[in-house]
């Protein structure tokens, strides 16, 4: 725990080392991608890339990191649940760089850079301006502007965009969901979470570029990169530690860690509730409060916020935020019964075209979508004369 409280004490002290003026660089120095294997924790699940500057006829060594923000931003949280919170282009010494990842047990790859001396200055003299306090802010966008693609369009503009990148060995017809689920393997409820709030937009086809905003894509994409259709862009590339670390072994997700068996745990307690009124009434105020809870969640990541990705979420048409009425409302009327049928037929709907949608809706969700549809049924067939007799003792027409 000291080392760790050590760790951050140091990366905290990143932002002085920052350089805002250029100086010119020696015949011996070198610019590196380093790309950061994925970690454990949830920011750190799709890896990490960063620029290294090496000049050590300067003594000057330092990384590029384009991927943070700073926790005592007026309204932290409210400006990163809306969009709207800077991440920023920090710079910290190469050691502190290394020291970090190889604590948390994510190697790196460095990949140097082919680069002539004009260009190297040239890349440089970027990293430099784009450090200075005025340049370096930046509005995080998950896809499309993150640590990865502003390390893909610094480079770009190193060489006035006469660069190419091979698209040959990418995996072809991905889509901007399926390239993040291949992540995502040993973390199920992390997918599920992801799937549930990110809309159509992560179901458009990736194109070639696209596949950057992911640093193995970065790294894979440069190491195969050409300047001018003639010089490759990376001269040489090697691990960081060399003999890779060892694999720790994950335990298997088991019941819990699955959500779609969870989910069907669920439906089958709603389905064995409806035996009694009691257990079925106390099932139903948490099952319609935490479903209409996440539609509500759903709408305002679409509706209040600059988050491209959780745009127009078909995931909606199961769970409404319309499904909170069951727990504002208790008493029995008409218009409330007409509601969770017309809930039910919805829910129905999206089960018959679930696979037609354009949206990649969770496997997890199915058996809730589908208790929806038994309950709506249930309430407005089997239990007609129930409720018809609440609403008249209730004094509702």
């Amino acid at each position: 725990m000291l080392n760790r409280l050590l760790l951050v004490l140091l990366c905290c002290q990143a932002p002085g080392l920052r350089a805002q003026t250029s100086f010119p660089l020696s015949d011996s120095a070198r610019i590196s991608l380093m790309t950061v294997a994925p970690g454990e924790f949830v920011y750190s699940t799709f890896g990490h890339s960063a620029l290294r500057v090496h000049d050590p006829l300067q003594r000057f060594d330092r990384v590029y990191n384009y991927g943070t923000f700073n926790f005592e931003q007026p309204n932290f949280l409210l400006k990163f649940c809306q969009g709207r919170l800077l991440y920023y282009l920090d710079v910290e010494t190469y050691r502190s760089f290394e020291y970090g990842n190889l604590y948390d047990r994510r190697p790196m790859r460095e990949q140097i850079l082919n680069l002539r001396p004009d260009s190297r200055q040239r890349l440089f003299d970027l990293l430099q301006e784009n450090a200075r306090e005025e340049n370096r802010y930046y509005k995080y966008e998950f896809f499309y502007d993150n640590c990865a693609t502003r390390i893909r369009d610094i480079v770009k503009e190193t060489f006035f965009h006469q660069i190419t990148f091979d698209s040959s060995g990418l995996p072809p017809g991905k889509t901007m969901r399926q390239l993040l689920h291949q992540y995502l393997t040993d973390k199920p409820w992390t997918e599920f979470g992801i799937d549930l709030v990110l809309g159509t937009p992560a179901d458009r086809l990736a194109r070639a570029e696209d596949y950057m905003f992911l640093p193995d894509y970065v790294h894979d994409m440069f190491a195969d990169a050409a300047i001018d259709d003639s010089t490759r862009l990376v001269r040489s590339e090697r691990r960081i530690p060399e003999r890779l670390l060892p694999d720790t072994a994950s335990a298997a997700p088991g019941f819990w860690g699955s959500p779609f068996l969870v989910m069907c745990l669920v439906a089958l307690l709603g389905l064995l509730c409806m035996a009694n009124p009691r257990t079925e009434y106390l099932f139903d105020l948490v099952f319609w409060f935490v479903l209409g809870l996440a539609g509500l969640v759903m709408v305002l990541l679409w509706a209040a916020t600059d988050h491209t990705a959780t745009k127009t979420n078909w995931n909606l048409l199961w769970a409404l935020p319309t499904h909170l009425l069951y727990f504002w409302r208790r008493t029995r009327s008409e218009w409330v019964e007409n509601y969770f049928l017309g809930a039910g037929i919805l829910a129905a709907l999206t089960l018959l075209f679930w696979a037609f949608l354009p949206q990649a809706l969770p496997l997890a969700a199915v058996p809730i979508a589908a208790l929806v549809v038994v309950k709506a049924i249930w309430r407005r067939y089997w239990k007609k004369d129930t409720i018809e007799a609440e609403i008249e003792q209730s004094g509702v027409a």
